[in-house]
């Protein structure tokens, strides 16, 4: 199997990567091709090369729901918004396309956001259209930069 990209970031390729949270099983970086209405989308990432949720280990799997805690009520007051979407993709038969596990965290406060996160597909479908593939570069900062803030806030205070 060819490495993903999830590899190469974790391995030290992290050039046009915004990461807003790391420890040393876990790294949490922007999605750099896709945003909602509100800011930055993140993906949770085991370190350890997992295909899918369901292959985490019993420590893993008790590890990552303190993170995406962290990371959501973080975004909930960088972004200003109640809505927070958590979802993953186990397999190709249920829209898996990169086969290291990894768990989608979106701000949500309008129903465009409810779409982007019910269909991620469709954001796919608008890049193709428009031919713009990523965010740009100052954007995916400007975004991360909220939410790093708000995760070193939220630390100091809670962990």
């Amino acid at each position: 199997m060819s490495e993903s990209r999830f590899s190469e970031i974790i391995n030290g390729d992290r050039e046009n990567e915004q990461i807003v949270f790391e420890n040393n099983k876990f790294i949490v970086l922007t999605d750099r091709y896709r945003k909602t209405s509100v800011g930055s989308i993140c993906l949770v990432i085991p370190k350890k090369h997992r295909q899918n949720l369901l292959e985490l280990t019993e420590s893993e799997s008790k590890e990552i729901i303190p993170i995406i805690n962290l990371i959501s009520k973080s975004m909930q007051k960088a972004y200003k918004c109640n809505g927070i979407r958590v979802w993953t993709a186990v397999n190709k038969e249920a829209g898996q396309s990169i086969f290291h596990c990894h768990v989608h965290i979106l701000p949500c406060k309008s129903i465009k956001d409810r779409l982007i996160a019910n269909f991620p597909g469709i954001y796919d479908l608008k890049r193709l259209v428009t031919g713009k593939r990523e965010l740009s570069k100052s954007l995916n900062y400007r975004l991360a930069e909220k939410l790093r803030i708000e995760i070193n806030t939220y630390a100091q205070h809670n962990l």
